[in-house]
C-alpha cells in the first residue's frame, strides 16, 4: 500500500509518562521518545498500526532497546516485512540527501536525525521526511502535539540552525517495507526472510564484485541486522558478481556503512555490505561455489584451521564495520574516559574506560589518525567490554 501520513506524538497523554524502553524512570516517551514515535508514525503510514505505547512495549519483548536507545534492527523482529537498509552516521560529513530523495519517491520516507537547538553541539532528535520540496523535505515532528497532518511542516523553518540542508541532517535510517500489516500475529516472531517473489532487476542491470582480499567471504542476509548468522540466506567467495537490485545500488558500492540489496548467481537476495564490494561493467556473473559455512567470529581469523564467518558488519544496530586486518588500536588517556553509543554529542553511555586502556579501532585507521587529538572529534572503536560505540577523540593516543 502507498505509505499514508499517520501523525502521532510523543507529548500525547495517552503515554507521555511511560518509560521508554529499559530507560531510568526520567526517560519518558514524552522526553525522549522522539525516534520512538518517528518508528510508529512510520510503521503505521506503512498500514502496521502503532503508537509510542504499543510499540514501546513489543520492542521491551524483543529486547529493542539499550537502556532508553532504540535499536533500529530490532523492528525487523516484530516486523518480518521491515528491514533495516540503511544506517548511516553524517554528523561530521553531508547528509546522503540522493539517497534519502530516492527512497522517499519509492514510497519509503526517512527517519532523521537533526539539532533540535541552537545550541553547541548536536541536541538529538528524530523526525519522519516523506516528501522533498526544493531545498527543503516535509517531516512528521514528533515533539508538538499537532495532529492536521493537512499542515504542511517543514524542516529547515524549524531544525536548520544556520545550516545548508546537507548538514542539518546528522544521522539517516531508511527501512524498506514490504506490503503492509504482516506482523499483527508475530510480534515475536525473528523470521526476517523477504518476500518469496523475485525483485525485478532494475531495466540497465548493473553490476558489482566482493573483493579479491575478503578471502573469508561475503555474507548475504535478508536484513542488515548482523546480531546472528539466522539471516544470512547465503555466503559467496571473493570475485562473486553480485546482481545490483537498487537503482542507485552503484552509488553506494565501496561506502562504509552502506547496505545494497543484491541477487547472487544462484538467484538467492538479500543485503551485502557494499564496502566490500567494489564496482564492475555490466557481465553476466559466472556460477561459483559457495564456501562451506565456519564457526562465528567477530572478525576474519587468517590462517583458520576451520573456515572463518564472512565478512559483514558486526552485531549492534549502531556499529560500523569492522576493519581488515591489522587492526589500529588507541590508548586512552585519561580515567572515566567514556565511550558513547553513536557520534552524536547526546546518545547513552557504554562503556566507561580507565587510563591505559587499548581500544581497537572500527573506522578506517586513516580516518581515525586523522582526527586524533582534535576537540569534537569523535572515533569509532570497540570498547574493552567488546561493545562498539565512540570515544572522544581528544582523550585518546595512538596505542
Amino acid at each position: 500500500m502507498a505509505f499514508q501520513l499517520v501523525y502521532l506524538s510523543q507529548q500525547d497523554p495517552k503515554w507521555k509518562a511511560d518509560i521508554l524502553g529499559f530507560g531510568d524512570p526520567g526517560d519518558t516517551i514524552g522526553y525522549v521518545g522522539c525516534a520512538l514515535t518517528a518508528t510508529a508514525m512510520l510503521l503505521s503510514g506503512h498500514g502496521d498500526s502503532e503508537t509510542p505505547k504499543t510499540l514501546n512495549q513489543k520492542l521491551k519483548n524483543v529486547n529493542g532497546f539499550v537502556s532508553a536507545a532504540i535499536l533500529w534492527s530490532a523492528v525487523s523482529k516484530i516486523y518480518p516485512n521491515v528491514t533495516l537498509k540503511a544506517f548511516i552516521p553524517c554528523s561530521t560529513s553531508d547528509a546522503p540527501l540522493a539517497q534519502i530523495d530516492a527512497a522517499i519517491a519509492a514510497g519509503q520516507p526517512a527517519i532523521v536525525q537533526v539539532d533540535r537547538s541552537p545550541a553547541a553541539g548536536i541536541q538529538t532528535h528524530w523526525v519522519v521526511l516523506y516528501g522533498r520540496k526544493g531545498d527543503d523535505y516535509l517531516m512528521l515532528d514528533p515533539w508538538p502535539y499537532q495532529p492536521d497532518i493537512t499542515k504542511e511542516d517543514y524542516l529547515m523553518k524549524r531544525y536548520a540552525q544556520g545550516n545548508t540542508l546537507k548538514r542539518a541532517i546528522s544521522h539517516v535510517i531508511l527501512y524498506d517495507v514490504f506490503g503492509g500489516s504482516s506482523s499483527a500475529s508475530t510480534s515475536s516472531s525473528t523470521n526476517t526472510t523477504p518476500p518469496t517473489q523475485p525483485t525485478p532487476a532494475p531495466a540497465a542491470a548493473a553490476y558489482a564484485r566482493v573483493k579479491a582480499d575478503v578471502t573469508w567471504g561475503l555474507n548475504v542476509r535478508s536484513s542488515i541486522d548482523t546480531s546472528s548468522m539466522g539471516n544470512v540466506v547465503a555466503s559467496v567467495p571473493a570475485g562473486t558478481q553480485l546482481i545490483l537490485l537498487e537503482s542507485d545500488g552503484s552509488t553506494k558500492i565501496g561506502a562504509i556503512n552502506q547496505w545494497v540489496r543484491v541477487r547472487t548467481p544462484q538467484g538467492q537476495e538479500g543485503f551485502a555490505a557494499a564496502w566490500y564490494l567494489e564496482r564492475v561493467e555490466a557481465a553476466t556473473p559466472a556460477p561459483v561455489t559457495e564456501p562451506a559455512p565456519g564457526p562465528v567470529n567477530d572478525t576474519p581469523a587468517p590462517q583458520s584451521p576451520t573456515p572463518p564467518v564472512p565478512a559483514d558488519s558486526s552485531a549492534s544496530s549502531t556499529s560500523t564495520p569492522a576493519p581488515e586486518p591489522p587492526k589500529f588500536q588507541v590508548s586512552v588517556k585519561a580515567n572515566a574516559t567514556k565511550i558513547y553509543g553513536s557520534a552524536s554529542t547526546s546518545t547513552s553511555v557504554v562503556s566507561t574506560e580507565k587510563m591505559g586502556a587499548r581500544l581497537t579501532v572500527v573506522e578506517t585507521a586513516e580516518a581515525a589518525k586523522a582526527k586524533i587529538g582534535i576537540k569534537g572529534k569523535r572515533i569509532n572503536v570497540k570498547a574493552t567490554n567488546g561493545k562498539r560505540g565512540y570515544v572522544d577523540a581528544e582523550k585518546v593516543k595512538p596505542a
